[in-house]
């Protein structure tokens, strides 16, 4: 006899968000779909399931959106406003979301923004470094607007809708927001593991950066070594885990790029596949991130030296 867990078909809680709720999906949009229980087993099953059909999971135990309910968190916020729950056993879902009240600001959100914006400043020359720097970009430009309009009692969470919505308030101008659409295409370059040609993504970043408020994003982007790269300092301790992760995510490139494109360590291999997923950001924790950092510096030291000799 099968067991509940293996017979389970869904979560507790289930709800597509995101574009598919708005109905303003269009080639470059994700499937975005949110699977909430208590069983782990449950989530991962279900998780895989919803993966191999092509949708975007978020997927969370109650406990973690509990916590993020609590500390305010604007995702919660998107949810209330735009999820379309299609499962939710008990109503414990319905429920979090029906009490969830934002915070008056976003201060503290924005300055971790800020650092995050801050990786792209200086990278290597090549499209895949260049398509990386405009996915940071876009994600940045993307959390700004959220947190920045929420401040002001304003949710808005589409894309092209945030930079509307910033262009109305003043804060960017026509060219900006024409420039800054661009990012999403270059995004879905970048995590469809296609290539750009050297140098126009660069330009195009650059565009975009131009428009951008100086104490929020960087003034530049200026080209380095990968050497480099693996050499500069790494996101003090506490930072936030994403911050740490696409900070790894851009050594790990500049490991690659030295080494020929693979890794025979299993961790490292596994981190390159992280880079197809996104979702893992969320989910892996910081904690490992030193360790990793230690093997691509020492694998690449020692390719280096090979060379050398």
């Amino acid at each position: 006899m099968m067991s509940a867990k293996e017979t389970a078909l869904h979560a507790a809680s289930e709800a597509a968000f995101g574009s598919c709720a708005r109905g303003d999906t269009d080639g470059l949009s994700d499937r975005d779909f949110l699977i909430v229980d208590d069983d782990l087993e449950v989530l991962r099953a279900r998780a895989a399931a919803l993966k191999a059909d092509g949708l975007s999971v978020a997927s969370y135990t109650f406990r973690k959106l509990e916590n993020l309910a609590g500390r305010g968190a604007l995702f919660i916020q998107h949810l209330r406003l735009e999820a379309s729950i299609s499962a939710d056993r008990d109503g414990r879902l319905a429920a979090l979301l029906a009490t969830f009240c934002p915070k008056d600001g976003y201060e503290p959100e924005l300055k971790d923004n800020a650092r995050l914006a801050s990786l792209i400043a200086t990278v290597p020359a090549g499209s895949l470094f260049e398509l990386w720097a405009a996915d940071v970009l876009y994600v940045t430009v993307r959390n700004f607007g959220v947190l920045w309009l929420a401040g002001r009692g304003k949710y808005v969470f589409a894309y092209d809708r945030i930079l509307e919505a910033l262009y109305e308030e003043g804060m960017l101008d026509a060219r900006g927001v024409a420039d800054l659409r661009q990012l999403r295409f270059l995004k879905s370059l970048y995590r469809g593991d296609h290539t750009g040609t050297i140098g126009v993504v660069r330009q195009k970043v650059r565009a975009a950066l131009a428009g951008l408020p100086r104490d929020h994003f960087p003034a530049n982007l200026r080209i380095v070594s990968a050497e480099e790269v693996l050499a500069a300092p790494a996101p003090p301790v506490g930072a936030p885990s994403y911050i740490i992760l696409r900070d790894l995510e851009k050594r790990m490139l500049a490991a690659r790029f030295l080494l020929g494109g693979t890794f025979d360590d299993p961790a490292l291999a596994a981190l390159n596949g992280w880079v197809r997923d996104p979702r893992v950001y969320a989910n892996l924790s910081a904690r490992r991130a030193p360790a990793l950092r230690d093997k691509l510096t020492a694998l690449t030291e020692c390719r280096c030296q090979v060379l050398v000799g």
